[in-house]
């Protein structure tokens, strides 16, 4: 089997009408400009007519040249082709006749637990939103922490409408800036024992606080991989959870999966983020590993997933799709009416 066509299609999908305003309200406070999601959809099609689809954050183009009228076996974990490795790992499944899943572990998980992702909304907008994804299914729920709203209000707001078993983690992106403050703010919401943990509370390079935190705080405590001293966040287990958001698919995200599975940490994984076809790749991944917690995706904050099977949850679990491949089909019309060029 040889790749015979490349495409790589830019788009833009703007923010969904649910949240757009308080969307571009908080990134122009964190002094961005920010109004659309703009990943590429890649599809590689091959000599045997099998075409395999990818995602990725960025251009992919030069990256994708040297597959062109090669085997994409011959590029399996290549981690250089970014995003465009799912549809070297799609075509290479569907020409198995296997799931994208088989391809990392022989006996994977059915099912994957998938988090509800707001930013920091206003506690009526975020009270709705998080009434929204316990419609779709959802049980865990990340949010941003930020210091233009108060987090105990925004728990107040999302107090009134979670059962009991649901789970909220806060994400701080250091905005708590050090371990007496962070204290004080779990101290503030232990009334709410639906908020289950905090990533990123302090900044990264606060080692000190961080080891004053895991002898301390009464909730769990992710940490971003790429930010930290991991050496010393794996040794010495300052943390429960790693995320991983850096775009990894390959070797990168292997060698995280076997140094977690050896410390008894976890993964969360945020690389599935703007359409469902990266969605469902991270959910096939992490179906192979144990070690992957949780999966985190942002579709669900965009107009348009691009795809066309909806991403169904139950009970706060997706079920993996069993089907030869990726298991999703492009949304053409989708895709045209989000092309950016």
């Amino acid at each position: 089997m040889k790749i015979t066509k490349i495409e790589a299609v830019p788009t833009r999908i703007p923010f969904h009408t649910l949240v757009r305003e308080n969307m571009h309200e908080n990134f122009r406070r964190e002094g961005a400009n920010r109004t659309h999601y703009t990943p590429w959809v890649v599809r590689l099609s091959t000599d045997q007519g099998l075409v395999g689809l990818g995602e990725a954050p960025r251009d992919p183009r030069e990256a994708l040249a040297k597959v062109a009228g090669r085997s994409p076996s011959e590029f399996l974990h290549d981690d250089s082709l970014g995003g465009a490795l799912i549809a070297i790992y799609d075509l290479v499944a569907q020409a198995a006749g296997i799931p994208v899943s088989r391809l990392f572990s022989a006996s994977p998980r059915e099912k994957v637990q998938q988090i509800w992702w707001s930013h920091s909304l206003r506690p009526a907008l975020l009270q709705a939103e998080t009434r929204r994804g316990l419609a779709l299914g959802y049980t865990v729920h990340k949010i941003k922490a930020r210091p233009y709203e108060d987090p105990v209000e925004q728990m107040a707001a999302v107090s009134e409408v979670v059962p009991r078993d649901y789970s909220v983690w806060l994400d701080a992106n250091s905005s708590f800036k050090n371990h007496a403050r962070t204290l004080a703010v779990a101290e503030a919401l232990r009334k709410y024992p639906f908020v289950k943990g905090f990533e990123e509370p302090i900044p990264s390079s606060d080692l000190a606080g961080y080891r004053a935190l895991h002898q301390k705080l009464p909730v769990r405590l992710a940490v971003h991989w790429e930010k930290v001293d991991v050496r010393a966040f794996l040794l010495e287990r300052l943390c429960d959870a790693f995320v991983v958001e850096d775009f990894l698919w390959g070797k990168a995200m292997l060698s995280k999966v076997g140094l977690t599975d050896y410390s008894h940490q976890t993964l969360w994984v945020e690389n599935g983020l703007y359409t469902g076809i990266g969605q469902v790749f991270q959910a096939h991944q992490a179906a192979a590993f144990p070690g992957f917690e949780y999966t985190i995706s942002l579709t669900h904050i965009g107009e348009d997933d691009l795809v066309v099977e909806p991403f169904t949850m139950e009970r706060g679990f997706y079920q993996v799709p069993s089907t030869p491949g990726l298991g999703v089909t492009l949304d053409e019309a989708a895709l045209e009416k989000y092309r950016a060029a």
